[in-house]
């Protein structure tokens, strides 16, 4: 399965940059080039070793509201098994990840319960999606997202795009609070009744070395991972 990263700095530039340069020299030191989806080659003057696709974005979709369509749209076009890691997830020991992972299902971070009141928010804009009915009582986290299926990916994220194409103006404002692309998450259950959540919770900075990996929560708080971690 080849590990797959997507950048593009829609939001929070500099610190997903530190994140992802760490990422990359952790696996390069495990012998695993990953592959990263970008508008421009960000790295190309550092010593990291990674393959570089092109991903061009029209310029609509890269406001603030959209900023998981680069994923959206690399996920899309993924022709092989991957496990594709979000850039503000930091890894750290990859053989750790990948022990947990099953590759014959869809492996996804975790997944968190929602408020109450929450819920109503939820199913009202997940029908800007489908007509189909989903259970909100807990949220899909994507920022790890695992699998041999990779077809099935591609058509769910294939459909998604076409949906936020078509009602672009519907996504470009927060409804409750929540940006409506981030419902993307759960468009998954559609698709896959057989998934695998690789942590109970958010895998974080102080576990890291149990996880193999950590998704900074706070993703601004940079100060903490820097001051104990040594950066590239």
């Amino acid at each position: 399965m080849e590990v797959i990263f997507t950048y593009i700095p829609i939001r929070l530039k500099d610190i997903t940059e530190i994140y992802l340069k760490y990422s990359i020299e952790k696996l390069n030191n495990q012998n695993i080039i990953p592959t990263l989806y970008s508008d421009h080659n960000y790295f190309y003057d550092s010593k990291l070793k990674y393959k570089w696709i092109t991903l061009d974005i029209d310029e609509k979709y890269k406001r603030e509201g959209f900023w998981p369509y680069a994923k959206l749209k690399t996920l899309s076009l993924i022709d092989r098994p991957f496990i594709h890691l979000d850039n503000d997830l930091v890894v750290h020991n990859f053989t750790l990840l990948k022990n947990i992972i099953i590759e014959d299902k869809l492996n996804l971070c975790y997944k968190h319960d929602v408020k109450e009141y929450q819920i109503p928010h939820f199913e009202q804009i997940f029908k800007m999606y489908s007509d189909n009915i989903l259970s909100f009582k807990e949220l899909n986290n994507t920022s790890i997202i695992a699998t041999n299926e990779y077809k099935k990916i591609n058509e769910a994220y294939k459909n998604v795009l076409n949906i936020l194409e078509n009602k672009y103006d519907s996504f470009l404002d927060r409804i409750y609070g929540i940006p409506p692309i981030t419902l993307n998450q759960q468009y998954l259950n559609l698709y896959f009744n057989n998934i695998n959540y690789l942590f109970n919770e958010n895998p974080s900075f102080k576990n890291v070395n149990k996880n193999g990996v950590c998704h900074l929560a706070e993703k601004n708080m940079v100060s903490n991972f820097v001051l104990n971690k040594n950066l590239i």
